[in-house]
């Protein structure tokens, strides 16, 4: 690449963003003006309307059942409070007249007297207090009932006490105190760190997806692109140069926010009474947030720039900068969540590393290492998304794509053009709605009759209704071939290995994420034979998956993403496979353990050799936990629950060695060439 043609090529969409008023606008100007508006003039307004929500009369009524000393002591010492007026009594009225007064918001309180005796023999009042918690004069006129009820039921004890000649203070058996060690700074990290890295990440894609949607697609739709394409620099300039230009956007829409924010907070303070002799706001941490989040703006920048280069216009780009944003929405929002520390799992998660991160530096309790390992890990993503952007921009079917998209009516009026990539996602996104909200429902009623339901109803049976319905030949695309008997037994011999090293994934899992207790009871739970014979639990979580599931995706899902290429449709169908399972930490394993079915049934070009395998799997699975204590070879594996981490060694040799077997038993001309390109 050469340095010279990126910076021209920079120089120029640069120049030509700053010529934009729309990017002057949304970029510079309203960051600036933003803040201050917002954060000063609402805590203003705020303040304003809570002083004169507290100046607003109240009206009550006092629903007087007892009539006795107590009760008049009530009324007078409500009278008391001020700005409340309880209303005259009316014996005409009933309860239920009363509540459609405070309905209508004619009063904004209804309180209720009745007496009673104790064993002790003393009088005691029932108070009811009924309000419209959606109403804040209602909400308010509650909390000042409650706090000036509070302080007269202690002067009426008193008194009680005083009569029996006992001291008051002998109700006082512990008193507590609080004291709040965290300075002034450190309570305004906490309150900050809350809400800045979801503002932060907000702000960081609306304003970047506004530069990258112009930048390609933009170019696209007013044609010039084509230009740009015949230019001296090349594919690589053009699309680090459009990178660049980007990033320089976002940085400086972001130090703009920051530097908005840390003035209207330092402005709000101040109105407050603080002055900055007393404090001084984590100017600091500010900085180091806006270092931060450079590998995190280069990311996003990356993404939307792909996104662009994909979209045929801007409002195509808009429509799939959404899904992106709803999801940094959602994952930022961690910040607000009680009881998320940021550990080593949490700093490898995109969004939600930073989100916890920021609150960390704002609360000056962060970790050094936790930070590289937050940069690094985003380092590596950027790389990763540029590289899918300088792929899509050398593909001319990207650049150029002009035809729309296919419609949702999935196949033609032969109804036999359902194995594609479009009806494929459809119906697994109803699968996944299914199993969620009808199969769970079954399994929560009676485990293993609502496994069996789950397997049978809604993942078998729709696939042979579909494959049926629509005139597809079964047998073709579900692989229900012959297959040469060695591969049964290369798979069996493979069996325990591959479940040893799915084993040892998850252990890796456990000490990134790590699992409670509760899950891996109700994991256990499931395969123990506490409840069920081991014949039924072999049957329902072994046998009954290892065949509907199979059907499902090495057989219909995969036959029918065979125009996608071999790996990639074995990769795409074991994603899916993992996302199915409904679980975060068993998404990985369950996934390679799809990839190795997927290349079985590619290999042998048989369905029935991972149904086999699938089977051996989570039998055997089942056989180790509820007797593990029988197969004695375990001992030298397993340590203190534990996979021995040099099983890997031997694991890999003896599948090293199977997959050997399996391309002497099954040559390339008999393997299926149904997904290669």
């Amino acid at each position: 690449m050469n340095i010279k043609k990126i910076i021209v090529i920079y120089k120029k969409e640069m120049l030509d963003l700053l010529r934009d008023k729309r990017t002057i606008i949304t970029s510079f100007v309203l960051p600036i003006i933003l803040y201050p508006l917002l954060m000063i003039g609402l805590t203003s307004m705020t303040s304003r309307q809570e002083i004169k929500l507290e100046q607003q009369e109240i009206v009550i009524y006092l629903n007087d059942m007892s009539q006795n000393e107590i009760s008049r002591e009530i009324r007078g010492s409500l009278s008391e409070i001020e700005t409340l007026q309880i209303m005259d009594e009316a014996i005409v009225y009933n309860e239920d007249t009363y509540l459609d007064l405070l309905k209508d918001k004619s009063i904004e309180a209804l309180i209720t007297v009745e007496d009673s005796l104790s064993s002790t023999g003393y009088t005691i009042l029932n108070l009811t207090c009924f309000y419209d918690e959606t109403s804040e004069k209602s909400s308010m006129a509650y909390r000042k009932i409650r706090d000036n009820l509070r302080d007269l039921e202690e002067v009426l004890i008193s008194k009680r006490l005083d009569k029996i000649k006992i001291n008051s203070e002998i109700l006082n058996a512990v008193e507590i105190k609080k004291e709040n060690i965290a300075p002034p700074e450190q309570m305004v990290g906490f309150i900050v760190g809350k809400f800045l890295p979801y503002l932060l990440i907000i702000l960081t894609i609306s304003g970047a997806s506004v530069i990258a949607s112009d930048l390609i697609a933009g170019e696209k739709e007013r044609g010039t692109l084509e230009t740009i394409l015949v230019s001296a620099a090349k594919r690589n300039e053009l699309v680090i140069g459009k990178y660049l230009t980007i990033i320089t956007i976002s940085i400086i829409t972001v130090l703009l926010n920051l530097l908005s924010m840390y003035i209207a907070f330092r402005h709000i303070f101040m109105q407050m009474g603080q002055t900055m002799g007393n404090f001084q706001l984590p100017i600091g941490n500010f900085a180091l947030i806006l270092l931060l989040m450079i590998p995190l703006i280069t990311f996003f920048s990356a993404i939307l720039l792909s996104i662009s280069t994909y979209s045929r216009n801007i409002k195509e780009a808009q429509s799939y900068q959404m899904p992106l944003l709803f999801g940094a929405i959602m994952l930022s929002m961690v910040s607000f969540l009680p009881g998320f520390e940021l550990n080593l799992g949490f700093s490898l998660i995109p969004i939600v590393n930073f989100s916890l991160l920021m609150r960390d530096i704002m609360l000056n309790n962060y970790q050094l290492s936790y930070l590289f390992i937050v940069i690094g890990s985003t380092l590596v993503l950027d790389v990763v998304t540029v590289y899918i952007s300088i792929k899509l921009f050398h593909s001319e079917n990207v650049l150029f794509r002009t035809a729309e998209e296919k419609s949702l009516k999935f196949w033609g009026k032969n109804k036999k053009n359902i194995l594609n990539l479009q009806f494929v996602l459809v119906y697994f996104v109803i699968m996944i709605l299914a199993l969620y909200y009808i199969g769970e429902r079954w399994q929560i009623q009676d485990l293993m009759r609502g496994l069996v339901k789950t397997e049978v109803l809604l993942i078998l049976l729709p696939v042979i209704v579909i494959l049926r319905f629509s005139k597809t030949d079964i047998k073709k695309t579900l692989r229900l071939n012959y297959t040469n008997p060695m591969n049964f037994l290369l798979v069996i011999i493979a069996a325990l290995p591959f479940l040893l090293l799915a084993g040892i994934v998850g252990q890796i899992i456990n000490l990134i994420f790590p699992l409670s207790d509760t899950y891996l009871e109700n994991l256990q739970s499931l395969l123990s034979t506490d409840q069920n014979s081991i014949w039924l639990i072999i049957f329902v979580v072994g046998i009954l998956p290892g065949i509907c599931e199979e059907v499902m995706f090495r057989g219909f899902i995969l036959s029918s993403l065979k125009k996608s290429g071999f790996w990639h449709g074995i990769i795409f169908t074991a994603v899916l496979f993992g996302v199915f399972h409904l679980d975060p930490f068993r998404f990985l394993p369950v996934s390679l353990l799809g990839i190795w079915l997927g290349y079985l049934a590619w290999k042998t070009k048989s369905l029935y050799v991972p149904i086999l395998a699938h089977i051996m799997q989570n039998s055997l699975a089942i056989l180790i936990t509820n007797y593990s204590d029988k197969f004695k070879f375990l001992d030298f594996i397993v340590k203190d629950g534990n996979i021995a981490y040099w099983v890997i060694i031997p694991a890999v040799i003896i599948i090293y060695f199977v997959v050997k077997g399996l391309h002497t038993f099954n040559p390339a001309e008999t393997q299926d060439n149904s997904l290669e390109y």
